[in-house]
């Protein structure tokens, strides 16, 4: 598939206005399985400087006509070339062409609910995608006006960005909606199928600017979960979103409308098409969901939300600042969700999880600087990323506290004022900051936005011999940046962690000394850099701090500090200088008081993780038995629903790897069932997880677990399923699946939840390492980038057992056999191998320093 180059966007930029794009989807037979394409017509009204230019789709080209009349071009199956074409007036150009229904969850996916047989279709198509749905110029800083025809099924919801007037047909409905503001085509968006809504009322109000607007508020997902939607949570979150963002921003919503749909087999979390918002369904549960995982849910639809101006009013000109949307979305959602919600623990969540993203992905050997360099859209693909979206969150974050609340929104106002309906680059943001407050941040850009990797800080702390502070110094290595942050020190007072200092710094050197005669060593048991998390670092404690923390955060009483510190002990872990089971223990210990689910939740889900990748396998077993032993401990004495939620499924995810007491086996067996214990009420998302854990462990066959689902086959149940089944530690079945993968006519989570399945199995053989590398070239290949996404990173070989050093250097060589006879490989295809191969090279190197760490 033709892979636009930046340079080629730039020239068709420049040779090519687009004012409107008319578009009709004709979906009258979508709902029949065997129609593989539909047809669609866009008709262009344009202006050229140059007779030659292209458009963008994939698929079948039917006709081209110039003015009404026909016209000659080339069509390579994505790029149509046209020549001979007018200049320097309006011209028409009517694209009419077939496109393919998709299982990929890129372009215009279908999905059929193996529930009620109940058809939906959505649109996904950052970044250039929209090529896939219908013919158009698919780079952002094109953005025409667009009116949409949708021609659907009577008993069908159709929706778009912005409201239609339906017609009836006859056969079938015509909904025509209303021309759009300048969009670009990675946002337009077409919903429609046998949605259930839910209607929301409208919002009513303004940003201050003379508009006032009264905006539909829509809720829609499958019949099948519609009885789970939660609709009242989710839209007094929407509501309070709006009502925040119109108060900062000061350009009034204008996409007419603000439907949020819950959409199946989504390749992300969200997206933020104007006035049709997509969110994957996993953000629904027929479980009951955990105040973390609506806290979480909370934060997405304010990230979509903030996008409505951050991405769709001001639009990055190419994907090279993906961060001026991606980077403030993420921040303004975690901010918003703080300030505006009952979520107000959300900057905790952040500290702990989001940022472990972004740290993770600052060190890898593909790091790159926030504002990145971005060829072409292959290499865009990737940079959806823990620097674009988390690393650019906390940056900002640092910016923000920097210049104060008011000169940054401030300067938002004067961006989106200045910039409505545009496409901007970075110095386009840079000078309406700088313009409010009063602070040049040519250099605070250079560094922060144009150099990669994190920061590192340390203290330098001495005492003299009568216990009296002699040095206090804090030390920033490796990159030298501006830095506002607190540094906070702890004492062990009565077995509990009490605040002695604070002290709030600004820093632009290498080293600065912090002033205070006054600190005794009684006074810092514990030291903690960047206390509250305002700024960007991997911070290391002093060898005293590190033991402090391991048996005493439990007992800090500010959440926030207590997510710093969690976060900064994994990042030791990580670096090879505290052995994973102390961190393990520490865990299972502190983590009996934290109060925050969300922090639990990640403790949980890093506990897992230490214990398969940083651990040698000799070691593993007993610590999955403390985690068993802890979580049922803490299901017998607990009565509050989320805390037995949360340890629950830290006990499946260890039940595969170790011996299982009777009340451990008793338990897993229960819930396989859906029995309730202990007073937890037991849905099919916990239900199936038991089931995977004792398919892993080959306690069940497939038999059984064909009889579980046979008993509730849904859209969900049937992903559950299929990872159990690939689990199952038998060579026939794990042959059978992966050939599913390979050559199967499946779908992309279907393709992820089999990939997964295979890697949670306690098979033994590692044949599957060999075919992984035998057929990666020829996946990526063959099939989409989202899907070849999908395969490398579910499916790559990563466990590292330094106690058989052989495998472990069978292992790596087949990743350095495959990076040096691939050398030509598409760039994307290897930015992931080469991340994959960094994991596995630092669990390697954290498993050999087992007996020489802390």
């Amino acid at each position: 598939m033709f892979n636009l180059t930046r340079s080629q966007a730039r020239q068709r930029a420049q040779t090519v206005s687009v004012s409107h794009i008319d578009v009709t989807v004709d979906l009258t037979r979508a709902g029949d399985l065997d129609e593989t394409h539909y047809p669609v017509t866009s008709v262009f009204t344009m202006t050229l400087n140059r007779p030659s230019t292209f458009v963008d789709v994939v698929g079948t080209v039917d006709e081209v006509l110039v003015d009404d009349a026909p016209h000659a071009f080339h069509h390579d199956g994505s790029r149509l070339d046209l020549d001979d074409l007018p200049i320097s007036r309006p011209i028409t150009l009517t694209v009419r062409a077939h496109c393919s229904f998709s299982r990929t969850g890129e372009g215009l996916h279908r999905y059929l609910d193996p529930e009620d047989h109940r058809i939906y279709l959505y649109t996904q198509f950052e970044p250039t995608d929209a090529r896939r749905a219908w013919p158009c110029m698919d780079q952002p800083d094109i953005k025409p006006r667009w009116t949409f025809h949708v021609l659907a099924p009577k008993e069908w919801t159709v929706t778009s960005n912005g409201i239609d007037t339906p017609t009836d047909a006859g056969t079938f409905i015509r909904h025509d909606f209303f021309t759009t503001p300048p969009l670009s085509s990675y946002i337009t968006a077409v919903v429609a199928g046998q949605w259930a809504v839910v209607d929301g009322g409208t919002w009513e109000g303004g940003a201050g600017d003379g508009t006032h607007v009264a905006i539909p508020l829509r809720l829609m997902c499958r019949a099948a979960l519609a009885p789970f939607m939660d609709d009242d949570d989710i839209l007094t979150v929407t509501r309070q979103g709006l009502n925040f963002y119109h108060q900062h921003y000061g350009v009034t919503f204008p996409w007419g409308s603000y439907d949020q749909v819950f959409v199946p087999e989504y390749n992300l979390g969200a997206m933020e098409n104007p006035g049709c918002v997509t969110f994957n369904e996993h953000l629904l549960s027929r479980d009951t969901p955990t105040f973390a995982q609506r806290q979480h849910r909370a934060n997405t639809i304010l990230h979509e939300m903030c996008h409505m101006w951050f991405g769709d009013l001001v639009t990055p000109a190419w994907w090279d600042d993906l961060w001026l949307k991606e980077s403030f979305a993420d921040h303004q959602g975690t901010n918003t969700a703080a300030h505006a919600t009952a979520y107000t623990g959300e900057w905790t969540s952040f500290a702990i999880g989001r940022k472990a993203w972004a740290y993770e992905q600052d060190q890898y050997p593909t790091t790159h600087p926030i504002a990145a360099d971005i060829p072409d859209v292959e290499a865009a693909k990737n940079n959806f990323d823990g620097i674009t979206y988390a690393k650019g969150a906390a940056v900002l974050k640092q910016l923000f506290v920097t210049l104060g609340e008011d000169a940054f929104f401030a300067g938002a106002r004067l961006y989106f004022t200045r910039h409505a309906n545009g496409a901007t680059k970075l110095t386009d943001l840079l000078k309406a900051l700088e313009e409010t407050s009063g602070k040049d941040l040519t250099e605070w850009s250079r560094l922060w936005l144009e150099t990669s990797g994190p920061s590192r800080l340390s203290v330098d702390v001495q005492f003299d011999h009568s216990g009296r502070l002699s040095r206090f110094d804090l030390v920033q290595d490796r990159l030298v940046r501006p830095h506002t942050l607190e540094v906070s020190t702890w004492a062990i007072d009565e077995g509990a962690l009490r605040r002695t200092h604070t002290y709030s710094l600004h820093t632009e050197a290498a080293r600065i000394r912090i002033t205070d005669d006054t600190l005794s060593r009684g006074e810092c048991d514990l030291i903690v850099l960047n206390d509250h998390d305002l700024t960007y670092a991997i911070c290391r404690f002093d060898a005293h701090s590190a033991d402090t923390a391991l048996a005493y955060i439990g007992t800090c009483p500010d959440p926030l500090t207590r997510a710093v510190v969690w976060a900064n002990l994994w990042n030791m872990v990580r670096d090879g200088l505290m052995r994973a089971d102390r961190y393990v223990r520490a865990v299972l210990t502190q983590a009996l008081t934290e109060d925050h689910d969300a922090v639990v939740d990640r403790l949980l889900s890093s506990v897992q993780y230490a214990i398969a990748h940083y651990c040698p396998r000799s070691q593993r077993a007993a610590l999955h038995e403390q985690v068993v032993a802890t979580a049922l401990d803490i299901l017998s004495h607990t009565t509050t629903v989320d805390p037995q939620r949360l340890w629950l499924g830290a006990l499946l995810s260890s039940a595969p790897w170790c011996p299982l007491s009777p009340a451990a086996t008793s338990t897993i067996t229960a819930v396989a069932g859906r029995h309730s214990i202990h007073g937890l009420e037991i849905g099919p998302e916990l239900a199936w997880r038991a089931r995977r854990a004792l398919a892993a462990r080959g306690d069940v066959d497939r038999a059984r677990l064909d009889q579980w689902l046979d008993n509730e086959r849904t859209g969900e149940t049937t992903i559950f399923h299929a990872r159990a089944v690939a689990a199952l530690p038998t060579a026939t079945i794990r042959e059978q699946s992966w050939k599913r993968v390979l050559t199967g006519d499946i779908s992309n989570e279907e393709t992820s939840a089999i990939l997964f399945g295979l890697a949670e199995s306690t098979w033994e053989g590692d044949e599957l390492d060999r075919e992984f590398f035998a057929h990666l070239a020829d996946f990526w290949a063959t099939h989409s980038i989202g899907m070849g996404i999908r395969f490398v990173r579910a499916g790559a070989p990563h466990h590292v057992d330094c106690d058989d050093p052989d495998a472990v250097a069978t292992l790596v060589n087949e990743y350095e056999q495959w990076l040096e006879g691939n050398t030509d490989a598409p760039a994307a295809l290897r930015r992931l191998v080469i991340e994959n191969f960094d994991d596995v090279q630092r669990a390697q190197r954290v498993q050999e320093l087992w007996e020489e760490t802390l």
